[in-house]
């Protein structure tokens, strides 16, 4: 493989998109899950009950989520898939990656918002050419993409089918790089900021104080990098990263390797996440038991060592505005073909987590809603989503205290 096909393969996200992608499923098709063998105790909070189980987490309560059946959401077009994972807005509004046939390549981003969804996407930014939006994130003051392009609008009259079935693509021979394409909550494309050509960027995110967190990796160097930006895009400051994801053989091999060694390396970036929390982002990387990186106004960081429920790995972070919810997957579970996500599988468990010392808090039993499809949680409610009849619904249900 070149280095120039190399490259515009992880540009592209064909060697990891930095997400996970799940198949949408009725929610009538669900089998129940089996009841849990104890008494149950009545919470608080409407919709959930707490219940003790004699299991490895027998000390943690489980509380039951009753789900409530939102209507349909006006604008939303359904998808058979979806990618992870989800970033929601301050106010609790889920904004969902659909990959876009007939290639799958292509993202657009919808907010769920029961009043009416927008769409948000890098096909039609005035001045870029062949984007390929690879990360997103949502804020107070906006919906952010994360896109590599280019400002050259000349196409080559040769194309490049990157797999076997996919349709050929065109070639833009201009120089490619990353920018942040800002637009308001309603759709409306604001701005673009050039960020620095020197880096790939992986994640972007913005911090209480309006500079942004960036995740990117020095192809010279071959050594991944965490940024403060300020308000333009431009780089503050480099933080710390966790040695517990930095110092693993893939990515110290990609410093010394050839090129095959070095887009593994960064390929293996796709697992590096961000998330909301509490007001700031959480680094983590997914499929793995490192720690998690809390990032705060100003580039103020806290690492959090996460324990984990015997024989899951971490594989997703909630949006949650004054929590931490993870959800873990089974450590055993294989890449190869498709993984049922369903609640009786326990594929994947859902878990509170206590923010100061990463231990265990409580765990969440959805029900016969798919863990997959939670979204995220705000002031004490959580969001899913499902399709029905071409459609996106909402469910809802409150946690206890």
């Amino acid at each position: 493989m070149s280095r120039a096909s190399a490259l515009l393969l992880t540009s592209l996200g064909l060697l990891g998109l930095g997400a996970s992608a799940f198949a949408q499923t009725s929610a009538a098709a669900a089998k129940p899950s089996h009841a849990v063998k104890s008494t149950a105790l009545a919470a608080k909070s409407h919709g959930a009950k707490e219940v003790d189980r004699a299991d490895s987490t027998s000390s943690i309560s489980v509380v039951q989520l009753d789900f409530e059946v939102k209507p349909a959401i006006p604008g939303v077009p359904a998808s058979p898939i979806f990618a992870g994972p989800i970033f929601c807005s301050p106010s609790g509004i889920p904004y969902v990656d659909f990959p876009q046939p007939p290639d799958y390549m292509s993202h657009v981003i919808y907010s769920l918002n029961p009043k009416g969804g927008h769409e948000f996407s890098a096909k039609d930014v005035p001045g870029l050419y062949d984007p390929s939006s690879h990360a997103y994130f949502v804020s107070e003051s906006m919906v952010g993409l994360l896109v590599n392009a280019t400002k050259d609008g000349k196409k080559s009259s040769r194309t490049l089918t990157l797999m076997p079935g996919m349709p050929p693509r065109a070639i833009s021979p201009g120089a490619h790089h990353d920018y942040l394409v800002e637009f308001d909550r309603q759709g409306n494309f604001k701005k673009t900021l050039d960020l620095p050509a020197t880096y790939h960027f992986w994640r972007i995110a913005e911090l209480p104080d309006e500079t942004f967190l960036a995740l990117a990796y020095d192809r010279v160097n071959a050594v991944p990098l965490l940024f403060l930006l300020n308000s333009d895009g431009q780089i503050l400051r480099t933080l710390e990263l966790p040695n517990g994801m930095t110092q693993n053989g893939e990515m110290t091999q990609g410093e010394t390797g050839g090129i095959t060694t070095q887009v593994a390396a960064e390929s293996g970036m796709s697992w590096w996440l961000f998330a909301p929390a509490r007001k700031d982002i959480l680094l983590y990387q997914a499929r793995s038991k490192a720690p998690v990186l809390e990032v705060g106004a100003g580039g103020v960081v806290r690492e959090v060592p996460l324990q984990a429920p015997k024989g899951y790995v971490l594989d997703d972070v909630i949006s949650a505005s004054d929590r931490w919810i993870m959800r873990y997957r089974k450590d055993s579970i294989s890449d190869k073909g498709p993984i049922d996500a369903g609640p009786r599988t326990k594929n994947f468990v859902l878990f509170e987590v206590n923010p100061s010392d990463g231990s265990l808090r409580a765990q969440f039993d959805p029900g016969k809603v798919s863990i997959s499809d939670i979204a995220c949680e705000h002031d004490d409610v959580v969001t899913a989503f499902s399709m029905k009849d071409g459609k996106v619904i909402l469910k809802t249900a409150d946690l206890p205290r």
